[in-house]
């Protein structure tokens, strides 16, 4: 079933950098805010993982001493899920896994269609 995605509206650029200069409290809470009203609007199946991850997001964010060591923590964390992602990715397969092969039903007794030699 396709899910239809909410669109969330977010302040300009100017006004989050207004923000952060006089309330970063209000930016955090604002952030927080939007983070989850983006996931509440995503299927039910997708909501558990997000909100794990989400949550991972906000214990790396609360360790950081300022917003240029968040970013650095961050930049790091993604770095390390990009690398385990491209690690699964290129993981080798085992040449004695087992997997049924199927064959599909007169793929060899069709005329071909390519009209290109």
């Amino acid at each position: 079933m396709a899910h239809t995605y909410h669109h969330i509206d977010i302040p300009s650029f100017d006004e989050l950098k207004e923000l952060a200069e006089k309330s970063p409290e209000q930016l955090e809470a604002l952030r927080h805010k939007l983070s989850m009203e983006f996931i509440e609007s995503l299927p039910e199946e997708r909501q558990e993982q997000l909100l794990a991850q989400q949550s991972h997001i906000e214990r790396i964010i609360k360790k950081g001493n300022n917003p240029n060591h968040v970013n650095i923590l961050l930049g790091r964390e993604l770095g390390k899920q990009f690398v385990r992602f491209a690690d699964s990715l290129n993981k080798s397969i085992d040449e004695n896994q087992a997997a049924d092969v199927i064959q599909f039903p007169n793929a060899t007794s069709r005329p071909s269609t390519n009209t290109k030699h």
